[in-house]
């Protein structure tokens, strides 16, 4: 617990540094921008300013119209090609300080603070003369100041409120990633005690028919004993790489048009000699013309899960009933009169390698359910399971009526 808040904690700081320079860099770039806006739109209307009264100047040289203006924070200034002022607005009372070539400047005016100014050339007649507009920058100043205070604001409540969603998102993909971990230690653990048995009979095989000559009949039972064991690492394999394909999300299934209680049949059909050998009858109670859109491989392997499953774990004599409906859903039902699943073990029986009666014909390594869990949603479907101890279990598929968008 100490080491998973360590973790969050520096993980939180470290994210938080990553936003905060992110955050930084994005008020500076957006203040920047701001700011270039905000100027060159004055700079526009220092140019729009003018252009009437130098116009009007034009037309009449001898009119002094320059200095009686007295606009408020904007200045006005005629002038010669030498620098000689010439005309000069009412509200200036030096002469600013420029540099006399066309063009936009920023200069500070004494009482004033900084002023930006244009200064245009044009002709008065046959005189050549220059025409200054200038404005005080309060106004941009003063937004600029206050978008700088509310970035001084806006940045560390943008701070702790990342910190805090990251903290509670950061405490559940570290719980998240705790479980998945403790759940894939299981896994592998109980894989490799899976994978040992077969492999330690396959072992011991080998090297009792190396130790000396053998006649045929001894090599022979080897074999068989080897073809068995290589049968069920087969399965386990298998099984591993169809739950890791449905844990991706890639388990891809070829739905086509069937008739369900067909591929009943056929399972069924495919269990009775296990069935027979164990004197297990196969009752069917199946509905006819059950028509859906299904992988009949995945459907076929489903339902000889739990039918096997039920033959297994079923004392002989007994019978497995199968059930096939269509009302609201489809519904397809295994019961037995086997040994049953008790209440503690019932939530479980669905987790791979799990097995709530141990037995030595379990031959799917513990991920047969597993496995037909992972059809049934790759389907759109769920399974209901029933069971008592000593009196059977009733394991029902429920698939939709219409599967044709599954894809």
């Amino acid at each position: 617990m100490v080491r998973e808040r360590t973790i969050r904690w520096r993980l939180t700081l470290v994210f938080c540094l990553a936003a905060g320079a992110l955050l930084a860099v994005c008020y500076g770039g957006f203040y920047a921008i701001f700011q270039r806006v905000l100027r060159d739109q004055f700079d526009r209307r220092l140019g729009e300013i003018a252009a009437p009264i130098i116009f009007d100047i034009a037309g009449d040289p001898e009119d002094k119209d320059v200095d009686l203006l007295d606009l408020p924070y904007e200045y006005f200034e005629v002038l010669d090609t030498s620098g000689r002022v010439l005309q000069r607005s009412r509200n200036l009372s030096v002469d600013l300080p420029i540099i006399t070539q066309p063009g936009l400047q920023t200069v500070q005016l004494s009482g004033v603070g900084e002023v930006r100014l244009t200064i245009i050339p044009f002709q008065a007649g046959s005189n050549h003369w220059l025409f200054v507009a200038a404005g005080s920058t309060r106004e941009i100043d003063l937004a600029l100041a206050t978008l700088r205070r509310l970035a001084l604001v806006l940045l560390p409540v943008s701070l702790l409120l990342t910190a805090a969603v990251f903290g509670f998102y950061a405490n559940q993909l570290l719980s998240r990633i705790d479980a998945v971990v403790t759940q894939l230690r299981q896994f592998v653990s109980d894989a490799a005690h899976e994978l040992r048995t077969p492999l330690s009979v396959l072992h011991g095989e080998t090297e009792l028919l190396l130790t000396k000559p053998r006649s045929t009949p001894e090599y022979e039972s080897a074999a068989r004993v080897m073809d068995s064991e290589l049968k069920k690492l087969s399965r386990i394999v298998d099984g591993l790489f169809t739950l890791s394909m449905a844990d991706a999300g890639q388990l891809r299934i070829a739905p086509e048009p069937l008739y369900l209680e067909e591929v009943l049949e056929e399972s069924c059909g495919l269990a009775v000699p296990l069935a027979k050998h164990k004197k297990i009858e196969i009752e069917r109670h199946l509905q006819h013309d059950v028509l859906i859109n299904g992988d009949p491989t995945f459907l076929r392997q489903l339902f000889l899960i739990f039918i096997d499953n039920a033959i297994k774990y079923s004392p002989s004599g007994t019978r497995v009933r199968v059930t096939l409906t269509k009302e609201e859903d489809v519904r397809i039902s295994f019961q037995d009169q086997g040994i049953g699943i008790s209440k503690e073990d019932l939530p479980r029986v669905f987790e791979r390698f799990f097995r709530a009666a141990p037995s030595t014909e379990n031959q799917s390594g513990g991920l047969g359910l597993a496995i037909a869990q992972a059809i049934v949603h790759a389907h759109h479907g769920k399974i209901e399971c029933e069971s008592q101890p000593g009196r059977g279990s009733l394991f029902t598929v429920h698939l939709p009526v219409s599967l044709t968008s599954i894809a």
